[in-house]
């Protein structure tokens, strides 16, 4: 009978230690799947696509440079579609880039003109920038607001002879602004400020996306894969990619 206790006591005590020794195991494996599992990627959000608005109308984009004895170089491209770009927004950011520095005595003019008018419905000087790059104009900080279902068009120029007009450097594009579609908040809900630009260019919503997509940007200044997403979309619009791919 002693004999059998003790072996017992044997056998028990190696079953526990064998149990211990598979629990410390199983407890470094999870710990090491843990150490070895890859962090969720920040910039993970799908790539925006840019969709045509089913009602946009065919519009000229205008864009170039200009060498001259005054303005050296000035080169300024406005981010916009080769048609009339459409909002939600009453006050939209409108964006341009500005590929060359402005050198000389210039004057920079910003307007806004509606399609029933001639006279501007804003006409105003900025200040020149400091630094070649992206640009970006707020008319809510002008105190201006877009009428639903008007076409816009703006103008970036820069202007280096008040007298003669002939020599400016002039951007210049459209914009609408628009109802939003009805499943547009929900989406947008959905998606969050990650993937805001994705829901925007899917409806067709060209200002919406950009100003969403250069959000993000500013939000994950780390993130080439933010900044060559949207390159590919403005290339692909025709449009410098630089002015995602260039950091401040």
């Amino acid at each position: 009978m002693l004999r059998f206790a003790i072996a017992s006591l044997a056998f028990a005590l190696a079953a526990a230690a064998h149990t211990a020794e598979a629990a410390e195991e199983g407890q470094d494996g999870s710990a090491a799947a843990t150490a070895g599992a890859v962090a969720p990627d920040a910039t993970a959000a799908p790539a925006p696509v840019y969709r045509l608005p089913k009602v946009g109308k065919p519009r000229g984009r205008i864009g170039g440079g200009r060498r001259g004895p005054i303005t050296g170089v000035a080169d300024v491209r406005v981010l916009v579609p080769d048609h009339v770009g459409q909002t939600t927004s009453a006050q939209p950011s409108l964006y341009w880039y500005l590929a060359e520095p402005v050198k000389g005595e210039v004057i920079l003019e910003f307007a806004v003109i509606d399609d029933t008018s001639i006279d501007p419905l804003l006409d105003r000087r900025l200040t020149i920038p400091a630094s070649t790059g992206l640009q970006r104009v707020r008319l809510s900080e002008l105190g201006i607001s877009l009428e639903p279902e008007q076409e816009y068009q703006w103008s970036v120029a820069v202007v280096s002879d008040p007298e003669d007009h002939s020599k400016d450097v002039v951007g210049s594009g459209w914009v609408q602004r628009v109802s939003a579609p009805d499943a547009l908040a929900e989406q947008l809900a959905a998606a969050g400020p990650e993937g805001a630009a994705s829901v925007y260019g899917e409806a067709g919503l060209w200002y919406d996306m950009l100003d969403a997509a250069f959000e993000r940007i500013r939000a994950n200044p780390e993130s080439e894969n933010y900044r060559e997403q949207l390159a590919v979309v403005l290339e692909e619009a025709g449009l410098p990619g630089e002015a995602a791919r260039q950091r401040p």
